[in-house]
C-alpha cells in the first residue's frame, strides 16, 4: 500500500529496499551551477561538486549573476523552495595521516603542485584549472620505476581516521529532504588509472612490465580496505567508491579482473555493517552492464545515458533489479543546448518508464554551470505528477 506523506529520504529508501513509493525520487545536484553564480571564474573551488554549503555559510552572500529571483538563496533553499531530494558527497568524513612523510602544495596561476617528500624519492603532481574551477592532474607523480618506491613508501605509511561528527551534522541538516554518501574514493587499480600513472602509462606497464601494476596494487591495498573499515564505523548508510570508471579509461576486462574483485570484498564488509555500497558511472559504461549486476554495488550514481554516454535507458534496464538501483539523469548536455521544457521532460518519462520502480531521476549528473535551472523546475513538477498518492 502506498503512502500519501512520505520523505524525500524515506521515498529514496523505500527505492533501495525495494518498497512501494508514492512517486519516483527526484534527487538533482545542481551545485556545479550555484557555485558558478557565487564565484568568479578563474578562482579556485572552494567546494566540491555535490558537497553541501551550510545555510550560514557566507559563501551565499556572494553575487556573481544568480537571477535576481533567486538573490537571496541559498544553496539548499532551492531544495526547499521546489521540493527536491538533495544529494550529498560527504567529503571530509575521514582525516588523513602521514608518518614520515612531507606533503607540501604549491600554487602559481592556474597550476597547483603538490610535493610529496619520502625517504626514498619524492613524488611530483600537478593539476590545471578549468575556466569555472575545476581541476584534473596534468603531471601524474609516478613516471616510471624510479618512483616505485616512493609511491610503495607514502601507501604504507598512510593512515585514516574517521570524522562522524562532520558527517552527523550534515545529517542532521539534511533532515529528511536528503541523503548522503561517504566518498572513499578508489580501488588500487583506479588510483594507478586516475591519480597515480594515468591511463596511458597503465596501459604500457600492463603490456611492458605488468608487475609494476600488480606490485603498486598491493602496496595501495591496505589503505583502500582502511578506508573501507572507517566508512563501515561512520553516520550515514551509502558508501561511495569512486574509481569514476569509463570503458575508456578502464576497459571492461580491466575493470572485471582488476577492480570488481575489490568491490565485491568491500561489499561483504560494508553489508555486514548495515551499509549499502555505491560506485560513480557518468561515462561511457555500455561494456560493463553485464558485469555491474554482479560487481557488488548497491546503487550506480551518476548514470548519464546518450547523447553524453554510449548507452540508452532502456540499456541500463538490463542491469537493475531487486539488487541493483540508479540514479539516471537526462542528460545535462540537454539543459544547456536550448532544447525546450518538451524534450527534457519527454526524456525524464522515458528513463522513468524504462527504469521504474529502481531509479532515482536526477540530471545527469550534475547540472552544468551554464545550464537552465528552469528547466530543472520544470523536470521536478513533472515528476510530482507522474504518481499522484492515493486520497
Amino acid at each position: 500500500m502506498l503512502v500519501s506523506a512520505v520523505t524525500h529520504r524515506e521515498r529514496f529508501f523505500a527505492v533501495m529496499e525495494n518498497r512501494p513509493v508514492d512517486r519516483p525520487p527526484f534527487f538533482p545536484d545542481i551545485t556545479d551551477w550555484y557555485k558558478a553564480r557565487r564565484a568568479p571564474v578563474g578562482e579556485p573551488q572552494k567546494y566540491g561538486t555535490g558537497e553541501f554549503i551550510f545555510d550560514d555559510d557566507p559563501f551565499h552572500r556572494n553575487q556573481i549573476d544568480m537571477p535576481e529571483r533567486f538573490r537571496d538563496f541559498t544553496l539548499f533553499d532551492f531544495y526547499r523552495e521546489f521540493d527536491w531530494g538533495c544529494p550529498v558527497h560527504a567529503y571530509g568524513s575521514y582525516e588523513v595521516h602521514y608518518e614520515g612523510v612531507c606533503v607540501r602544495e604549491e600554487r602559481e596561476g592556474t597550476r597547483r603542485r603538490e610535493i610529496v617528500e619520502t625517504p626514498v624519492g619524492t613524488l611530483h603532481t600537478i593539476w590545471g584549472m578549468a575556466p569555472f574551477g575545476s581541476e584534473s592532474i596534468v603531471r601524474y607523480p609516478v613516471q616510471g620505476p624510479d618512483d616505485v618506491p616512493a609511491l610503495e613508501f607514502l601507501a604504507a605509511h598512510t593512515h585514516y581516521r574517521g570524522q562522524p561528527e562532520i558527517v552527523r551534522r550534515i545529517l542532521y541538516a539534511l533532515g529528511d529532504r536528503g541523503v548522503l554518501d561517504i566518498p572513499i574514493w578508489r580501488t588500487p587499480f583506479g588510483s594507478l588509472v586516475q591519480d597515480y600513472m594515468g591511463y596511458e602509462a597503465v596501459a604500457y606497464a600492463l603490456a611492458d612490465d605488468p608487475g609494476i601494476v600488480r606490485r603498486l596494487m598491493t602496496a595501495l591495498e591496505a589503505g583502500f580496505f582502511e578506508r573501507v573499515r572507517v566508512a563501515s564505523e561512520l553516520p550515514g548508510r551509502i558508501v561511495i567508491i569512486t574509481d569514476h570508471a569509463d570503458e575508456h579509461l578502464i576497459s571492461p576486462r580491466q575493470l572485471r579482473d582488476y577492480c570488481a574483485p575489490y568491490y565485491r570484498e568491500a561489499q561483504s564488509i560494508l553489508h555486514r555493517a548495515g551499509k549499502l555500497v555505491s560506485t560513480h558511472l557518468d561515462g561511457n559504461i555500455r561494456g560493463y552492464l553485464g558485469l555491474l549486476a554482479t560487481a557488488g554495488f548497491d546503487l550506480l550514481d551518476g548514470c548519464t545515458p546518450a547523447p553524453m554516454g554510449n548507452y540508452e535507458p532502456e540499456d541500463l534496464a538490463t542491469v537493475l533489479g531487486s539488487n541493483v538501483k540508479a540514479y539516471c539523469g537526462v542528460p545535462s548536455a540537454l539543459f544547456c543546448a536550448g532544447e525546450d521544457f518538451d524534450e527534457i521532460l519527454a526524456y525524464g518519462k522515458r528513463i522513468l518508464d524504462s527504469l521504474s520502480p529502481y531509479v532515482i531521476l536526477n540530471v545527469g549528473d550534475v547540472l552544468p554551470p551554464n545550464g537552465k535551472i528552469e528547466h530543472v523546475i520544470a523536470l521536478g513538477e513533472m515528476v510530482k505528477q507522474t504518481h499522484r498518492p492515493p486520497d
